[in-house]
């Protein structure tokens, strides 16, 4: 029975890494996405640079010039929440950064949309008496968040370019 079954929905299944339903490699395919300045509310400009940079890496890091035939919007948000406080002084000893990333990928020419979504992240991050190392740690959170919300996405617009004719 279990084997029918697998031989009946073999068929369905398409590796994620092989040739995309188009036929175009998938390689080829994410490095044709061109990546837009990430949109961002006034003061989060570092985590829109972060985004930007790890994606442009994650979609194309080879180095070459290939044609763009999307472009990939993105808006971006962040937000602290205090997690614990210290007892005595107040002060908030550890934080959580929450991102919040909604995309849309586009055929260069905007008329077509051919995937839209939201991905999150979440990072955490101790906050230190010494304002440095506080602002350190919150800038290390930043871009491991940004890290988390690209390798999100590119699975996410893989997972389109693999199974969209």
């Amino acid at each position: 029975m279990t084997a029918v079954l697998g031989v009946a929905l073999s068929g369905c299944f398409r590796p994620l890494y092989g040739p995309t339903a188009s036929g175009v490699p998938l390689r080829e395919a994410l490095a044709s996405v061109a990546v837009e300045t990430v949109g961002t509310a006034p003061g989060q400009e570092r985590l829109g640079h972060y985004l930007r940079s790890e994606l442009v890496f994650d979609l194309d890091g080879s180095g070459t010039v290939s044609p763009k035939l999307y472009r990939l919007k993105l808006d971006a948000s962040e937000s602290v929440q205090v997690t614990t406080t210290d007892t005595l002084t107040g002060r908030a000893d550890a934080a959580l950064l929450n991102v919040t990333v909604k995309y849309a990928l586009t055929t260069t020419d905007g008329t077509r949309t051919l995937g839209t979504g939201t991905a999150r992240a979440t990072a955490t991050y101790f906050r230190d008496p010494q304002r440095f190392a506080s602002v350190r740690a919150a800038r290390d959170a930043e871009i491991r968040a940004a890290k988390l919300v690209s390798d999100d996405i590119r699975q996410r617009l893989a997972q389109l370019f693999a199974t969209r004719p």
